[in-house]
């Protein structure tokens, strides 16, 4: 057993990892590929909210079921978005090379929905 320990020991220091690092970089890499889709999930429902909104103001009519869809979505954008902005700290103190464009743009993303909220609040 020791010598099979040791083998994987010296495996790790060539290939300059330390034991139980592979987890932490798994998880690191889980992490981000959450908040990703969280920052993606958000714009998705940005866009569909902003489509059906757009649709009900073209057509004239009010429909409380389209205007019931865009809060949903919104509602969703919402917390997903607001997700994806606590996940920016945690994500970037795992020590992932993360651009800033894209820290800023997922940032503006996660915002948007409640700048919307208010906005329709407002009205």
């Amino acid at each position: 057993m020791s010598s099979r320990k040791s083998k994987t020991a010296r495996k790790a220091k060539a290939h300059g990892h330390r034991p139980g690092e592979g987890q932490q970089l798994q998880t690191a890499d889980s992490m981000t590929i959450f908040w990703t889709l969280c920052g993606v999930t958000t714009l998705i429902a940005e866009v569909a909210n902003l489509a059906v909104l757009s649709y009900v103001w073209a057509s004239g009519e009010p429909s409380m079921r389209l205007e019931s869809i865009a809060m949903l979505l919104l509602m969703v954008a919402m917390v997903t978005g607001t997700i994806s902005i606590l996940l920016i700290p945690i994500v970037l103190q795992q020590g992932r090379n993360v651009p800033k464009a894209i820290v800023r743009a997922i940032l503006v993303i996660g915002l948007l929905p409640w700048l919307a909220f208010f906005v329709q609040l407002g009205r």
